[in-house]
């Protein structure tokens, strides 16, 4: 039979252990409503916060794709667009090469003509050599890039090489021959080579000047590299001449355009396309050496032209379908986040009307465990009473 005690009164130390319980679970609950959140804090959770976060990191690479195939359209359109007007122009072609071989014109006649067919070539080449996004050429059938070994680019601490634009170079290794104190500076890829005179830029000691720079163009083989001194703004090195000799730069081809849609690096997230090299004088199109000033010229341009439309048309139709195919992609993207988030929503997020009604009860046994707490204190009086 319980007996009332002095030092310890333990109906009243029952009462404020559930107060203090109930009064733990009032502040879970009102910071769960207040942030909207069941799983604040990994001690929340484990398990559950484990899986909502690799849910929302998920759902963030897939949003990243959509975004990349989204701006890949703009790509696809920009050469889309290009390529509808070499179409144009290659048909306008064709109709002059009709025209020249009908009788009813004469030599002269053909001439004239010609040089309208002549200028219409050589601006198709212009359009696919400037159709450009972001810097990437698109219709030139790739891009260049610095391969392994290119030593003079790797050592542009001591070369003071920068800036190297390769975009028009033919793939191969291009090497230098510096010689000091000749003003001069070549550079060949074992068939061709160009020396640019560089004497006048140097210093009297072979050095660039202090802040300066200036840029090297070797036209004829497509490369263009500046020599930069001390002390200019993102330049690695300084040149002094004859520090270029014997040094090397290795130039690749880039081949198609790869596109990451998805979270990994398997081909279902890597989206690739190759476009074609829709120059003139490019292999596909072939018109480097057909003319109009003759009937049979006419006559034999007839058939090139007609290859070079189907060409073209070829290009634009597979140019479209990877733009549908990407189209779908992102339709399929937006549902599986639309669904990986209602699913972390659910795992993440608080039930409001379970969280409310577990509120309200450790409310009522706090306020009841208060009203307890004053009964309790009824040991105290009858010891009280018993001593007076």
């Amino acid at each position: 039979m319980p007996t009332a005690r002095i030092n310890h009164n333990t109906h009243l130390q029952d009462v404020h252990r559930m107060l203090a319980v109930h009064s733990a679970n009032m502040s879970k609950e009102i910071g769960q409503l207040s942030s909207g959140l069941r799983v604040e804090r990994a001690s929340d959770d484990p398990a559950s916060l484990a899986l909502a976060d690799g849910i929302r990191s998920e759902v963030r690479a897939i949003t990243e794709g959509t975004r990349n195939i989204q701006q890949t359209f703009s790509l696809l359109q920009v050469a889309d667009g290009s390529l509808n007007e070499i179409a144009a122009m290659v048909n306008r072609m064709r109709t002059l090469a009709m025209q020249a071989g009908s009788s009813i014109f004469n030599d002269v006649d053909r001439q004239n003509i010609n040089s309208e067919f002549e200028q219409l070539r050589e601006e198709i080449d212009r359009i696919a050599g400037s159709t450009t996004y972001n810097g990437r050429q698109l219709l030139t059938g790739g891009n260049n890039s610095l391969g392994p070994g290119s030593t003079a680019a790797d050592l542009a601490s001591t070369t003071g090489l920068s800036d190297i634009r390769i975009d028009e170079a033919i793939p191969g290794t291009y090497t230098f021959i510096d010689e000091p104190g000749d003003g001069l500076l070549t550079i060949g890829n074992g068939v061709q080579t160009q020396t640019v005179s560089i004497g006048e830029d140097l210093q009297p000691d072979g050095s660039v000047g202090d802040t300066e720079f200036f840029r090297v163009i070797f036209d004829r083989l497509g490369v263009r590299v500046s020599l930069t001194g001390a002390d200019v703004a993102g330049a690695p090195g300084v040149y002094i001449d004859g520090a270029l000799d014997g040094q090397q730069l290795v130039v690749e081809e880039e081949s198609g355009l790869t596109f990451q849609v998805g979270p990994s690096e398997t081909s279902n997230d890597v989206s690739r396309v190759d476009i074609m090299d829709m120059r003139a004088s490019g292999p596909i199109l072939n018109l480097t050496d057909i003319s109009i000033v003759t009937i049979n010229d006419a006559h034999n341009a007839l058939e090139r032209l007609g290859n070079a439309i189907q060409s073209i048309t070829t290009e634009r139709n597979l140019l479209g379908a990877f733009q549908n195919r990407l189209q779908l992609s992102v339709a399929t993207s937006d549902a599986v986040v639309e669904r990986m988030v209602n699913t972390e929503s659910e795992i993440r997020e608080v039930d409001v009307a379970r969280s409310v009604t577990n509120l309200s009860r450790s409310q009522v046994l706090s306020q009841v465990a208060t009203q307890v707490a004053i009964e309790a204190d009824t040991d105290i009086e009858r010891i009280l009473s018993l001593l007076s």
